[in-house]
This record gives C-alpha cells, sequence and structure tokens, in this order.
C-alpha cells in the first residue's frame, strides 16, 4: 500500500530527529515554552517530532518572532513542543499513567482519585453507575480534578462522559436529555444543510457539562449506518448519507467546542456498516479503502478537516489495512488516519474493555499493542494499574520505545492544556454555575422540533381528536409521552376508550402493529411494517421530543424532519 511506504519513509526521516529531542530537552525547554518551530508530528507509531526551536528573545531595535502557527486543531506547535516536553521529563512510570483513562465502580471515586494522583493516570470516565444527581457528580468532578493537581501536573485532567444522546446518556435528570443523533440528521436534512439547531444543542449540553465539571465528551458519533441491518450503531448515527453525517458531526465539534469541552468522533473507521457488535466480538470490515473513503470515512475526513481535537479507534477489523487487527491495535488505521486525513490531535481508542478486545488479549498486551500502533490514550482497560506496568515494561525491553511513549503523552497533555484556554474561554462568554444543568432544555426542544418527521399522514392540522389513548414502546415512553399531554393539556384516556384517537408508541420492529397513529421513539425501522395510516419518527423519548411529537400531534407546529435512514418502503429524505 501507498500508505506503507510513505511509513518506511517517515521512519527513515525522523530516526535521527527523535534522538535530538531526547537529547535536547534540557536545554531547549525554556526556548520550547516561549514559540519554538518543531515540525509537526508524523503518524509514525514508534518515533516521535524534531523539537527544533529559536531563541525568541526581544530588544527595544530587535522585532519579536512572530506566533508560532497552530495545529489544525487548535493548538499552536509551541504548544505541541512543550507538552512533549514535557512528557520527555516525566519519570516512566508516570509517562505511562498519562496516557490511561480508567473508570471505577459505583459512586465513591476516592480510589480512582488516589489512582490520579499516585500513579499519575490521565483522569476517570463516569458511567450512570458512578452518577447520583447533580450535586453528587459535581463533588466527583473535583475530587478527580483535585487529584491531579495534587501530583503536581500543570495540565488538567480528564473528566470525561459518554453522552451523546438518546439510548446513550450516562448522565440523567436534572441534566438535560437529548434525542438521538439520527435527530441531528433529521433536522439537518429537513433544514436543507442547515445545522443551527444541531451545534446549539451541543454547544449547551457541552454548558452543562462544564458546569458540571467535565473537560471531555465522548460524541459524536460520525459512523455511517447501513439502517436496519446495523446492530449496534442504529439511532446513534446521523444517519446514512455520509455528507450529511459529516454536517452534523461537524456541527456537533463545533458546538461542544464552543463551550469549551472536549469532543472525541467516534468510532473510525465506521462502525455504522458492520454486523457484529464490538462488545461481543470483532467486527470485520471487508470495503475497500477506496470505498470507505466514499463511504464511512467521509465524516471523519470532514471532522478532521474542520479541527477536531480528537479521534476515537474503533474496534473494527479493515480487511484492506491489516485482516483480523481492529484499527484501534492497527498501525495501517492510524497511519491512515494521520498521513492521509491529516490528523494532528490525540488518537483514543475505544474501550479497551470490550470483547473484540478482551477476547484475544490481556490487558497490558491490548495496552501496549495501541500505543505501538499509533494510539495516544487508552480509554478503559481491564485493569489500569496491570496496564500502566505492562507499558512500563514494555519500554524496558524494548517493545515500545520510550519516544513513541512521549509523542502520546504530549499529545494528551497539550490538549488537556488546550481545554482548559477553551473552557475559560467559554466562561468568559457564557459562565457556567450549578444552575447551569438542566438548562439545554430549550435548545434540546429546537433540535427536536426541527427532527420530528411525518412519513405518512397530512402535513399540516392536527393528527389526533380531543383525546387520546397510548400503547406500545414500553413505560418509560409511555410515561413521557403522557406527561409531555399534561404539559400541553391533552386529554390522555385509557386504551381502548370510544372516540380517542389511538397513538402508538414504537420502539422496536416488535412493537409495530396497528392504531390510529405510531410513533418511532428511537430508529424509525419499526414503522416500516405498522398499519397506522399516520407514522411518526421522532428519534426519542425524553421530554423534548415527547412536547414536540404533542404539538404536531395536534397540529401546532409542523413536522420539518426528513427521514436520515431509508425505513422499509420510506426512502431517506421522506419527510413533509
Amino acid at each position: 500500500m501507498a500508505v506503507r511506504a510513505r511509513r518506511r519513509g517517515v521512519l527513515a526521516a525522523t530516526a535521527l530527529l527523535v534522538c535530538v529531542l531526547v537529547l535536547a530537552v534540557a536545554w531547549v525547554a525554556p526556548t520550547l515554552l516561549d514559540g519554538g518551530r518543531p515540525t509537526t508530528p508524523t503518524a509514525d507509531s514508534s518515533t516521535a517530532s524534531d523539537d527544533t526551536a529559536k531563541d525568541e528573545s526581544t530588544s527595544d531595535d530587535v522585532a519579536p518572532t512572530p506566533a508560532s502557527p497552530s495545529l489544525a486543531w487548535g493548538p499552536s506547535e509551541a504548544d505541541l513542543a512543550r507538552g512533549l516536553a514535557d512528557a520527555a521529563a516525566l519519570p516512566l512510570d508516570r509517562a505511562a499513567g498519562t496516557v490511561i483513562v480508567p473508570r471505577y465502580a459505583g459512586l465513591d471515586a476516592s480510589t480512582v482519585a488516589q489512582q490520579i494522583t499516585d500513579q499519575g493516570f490521565a483522569g476517570a470516565i463516569l458511567f450512570r453507575e458512578n452518577a447520583a444527581g447533580a450535586d453528587q457528580v459535581r463533588a466527583v468532578t473535583a475530587q478527580l480534578a483535585a487529584a491531579g493537581a495534587a501530583d503536581g501536573r500543570t495540565w488538567p485532567v480528564v473528566v470525561g462522559v459518554d453522552q451523546e444522546g438518546g439510548l446513550v446518556q450516562r448522565l440523567g435528570p436534572p441534566f438535560t436529555q437529548l434525542p438521538s443523533f439520527a435527530a441531528a440528521g433529521a433536522a439537518t436534512a429537513g433544514a436543507g444543510g442547515d445545522t443551527t439547531v444541531v451545534r446549539s444543542a451541543a454547544s449547551a449540553r457541552a454548558s452543562e457539562l462544564r458546569a458540571a465539571g467535565f473537560t471531555m465528551n465522548f460524541a459524536p458519533v460520525a459512523d455511517v449506518t447501513i439502517g436496519s441491518a446495523d446492530p449496534t450503531i442504529g439511532s446513534r448515527s446521523a444517519g446514512s448519507d455520509p455528507a450529511a453525517v459529516a454536517l452534523a458531526t461537524v456541527a456537533t465539534v463545533a458546538g461542544s467546542l464552543d463551550a469549551g469541552v472536549l469532543p472525541a468522533v467516534k468510532h473510525f473507521p465506521g462502525h455504522g456498516s458492520v454486523t457484529v457488535d464490538s462488545h461481543a466480538g470483532l467486527p470485520v470490515q471487508d470495503a475497500t479503502t477506496p470505498e470507505l473513503a466514499a463511504r464511512d470515512l467521509v465524516p471523519f475526513a470532514e471532522a478532521v478537516g474542520a479541527g477536531a481535537p480528537m479521534i476515537m479507534m474503533g474496534h473494527v477489523a479493515v480487511t484492506d489495512w491489516e485482516p483480523g487487527v481492529p484499527a484501534s491495535l492497527s498501525p495501517q488505521a492510524y497511519a491512515y488516519l494521520r498521513e492521509v486525513l491529516g490528523f494532528t490531535g490525540v488518537a483514543v481508542t475505544d474501550s479497551l474493555d470490550m470483547g473484540a478486545i478482551t477476547s484475544s488479549r490481556t490487558t497490558g498486551q491490548a495496552s501496549v499493542e495501541a500505543l505501538v500502533a499509533g494510539a495516544d490514550l487508552l480509554l478503559t482497560p481491564v485493569d489500569a494499574v496491570a496496564a500502566r506496568q505492562a507499558i512500563v515494561d514494555a519500554v524496558g525491553a524494548g517493545a515500545l520505545s520510550r519516544a513513541r511513549l512521549d509523542e502520546a503523552a504530549g499529545r494528551v497533555i497539550t490538549m488537556m492544556r488546550w481545554q482548559e484556554k477553551l473552557a475559560e474561554r467559554a466562561e468568559v462568554i457564557d459562565p457556567v454555575s450549578p444552575q447551569t444543568i438542566g438548562s439545554a432544555a430549550p435548545a434540546a426542544r429546537a433540535l427536536s422540533d426541527a427532527a420530528v418527521t411525518v412519513l405518512t399522514g397530512q402535513c399540516s392540522g392536527p393528527l389526533v381528536g380531543a383525546s387520546m389513548s397510548i400503547v406500545g414502546g414500553g413505560a418509560p415512553a409511555q410515561e413521557a409521552l403522557a406527561a409531555a399531554a399534561g404539559r400541553a393539556g391533552v386529554v390522555v384516556v385509557p386504551p381502548g376508550t370510544a372516540g380517542a384517537t389511538e397513538v402508538r408508541l414504537v420502539a422496536g420492529a416488535s412493537d409495530a402493529g396497528g392504531g390510529d397513529v405510531a410513533v418511532a421513539t428511537d430508529a424509525p425501522y419499526g414503522l416500516a411494517t405498522s398499519t397506522a395510516p399516520v407514522k411518526i419518527a421522532a428519534y426519542g423519548r425524553d421530554p423534548g421530543t415527547m412536547d414536540a411529537v404533542v404539538a404536531v400531534l395536534h397540529g401546532r407546529q409542523p413536522a420539518p424532519g426528513r427521514l436520515p435512514v431509508t425505513a422499509g418502503p420510506y426512502p431517506i429524505g421522506t419527510g413533509c
């Protein structure tokens, strides 16, 4: 492959420069802090970048040297040089910790906080089991931040979460619940490519996260879904049209950065067109590289071009790159990301505790293999302490170069310092407080208003009578729609009540059936077999989405969204 040939050239060209970095750190560090001009790091998995720098001293009769150029994703080359130098100055075991983000069990974060201080871990990620309300979450994130400060580091800790919207939202109420990312695709399609509501919703969500102490959100999902045959991504994807998914992805990245929270674009090279769930096993992608470039890789390429700071590497094996090797562990995958797409930010692995990895590798093997391949940040290895020790041992044995480890740690350090600046800038523009949590509801509602899609039935006027009954979809969805009806003053009566319009909620194909109106509350595929005369795709069961559905049912507002995927006989673009 051309990528392989380029990587051999990079290896030869950068080997000497690695030595320059290692030998020169002691005397170039002050210069690097003042705007040195290193070359951009290459995608090579075993070498680091040149750190040449020049004196930036000035006097009354000497003009100051121009500022160091920015990398594609925000920081300057001098910022990166400083991060690389700081990483190289760390003891080996601390450098190893800097590239690991562990998870933890339960509500008590004391153990992982102590590990951040003692082991030098980058930070931690919170899941639903770790969150019990806004006050508790804010206390935990403050504890994690303090643990990082306690070990003397001069950059913020990673405080991460998966807050995508729809089915994947680790933080429940009072944090605003957003519709699935499919809503972003539907809204963008309905608005002819206008992504204003998508960016606004992403920014509002990120403001809540910043108010709660988060520095990172592992979203958006840039995967292009193949539709109902996709068992994993589904409504987490913005759709099946690569260009539309790219628009929604870029807008979400921009919105998150507007509010000072780092987004991670996932799951490179795309998880939406494979039929195995990487949580359970290893998906194999047999499409050729040109085919991937025309479909799955389009949103990632656009996100890189728009300055995304972080790309998550998925556990998908691309046969055309390295048969049987997940992209998260594949040097060819990282080479494509960096050399072909031009990515200069942080490459983070998908969770290393997933079946695609654990079925064939120990936590230490997977962690070392990912770093050797080109990863910068390792997400949730099964045993974070064991992973750290394996990295130390691998460097000692020569299986992983210290330069490659320093490159990874340096990028992480640089990114987190940049995040701190982003957050400070966002705070000036839009100050946050504990009361900010929950404030994204209007932006979430605006996204839902723009996304609701009528597949069949009239496009204006009431679609239900004076009263309605609710069936199907499960108790939580029924309760959410009933609550929305109550807020709108709409009468909800028991199923079978004479004269009432029966609204059937469809969470999946098994829910499809009769009724007067069918409303899909997740992916719209179940609507394909529904016999209801009116079919609506809503992409969520959060309060904003249900309020929008009730408004459309009663003719109080239009349904401007368009299908982002094909649902049986209803093609992409179906809508009013």
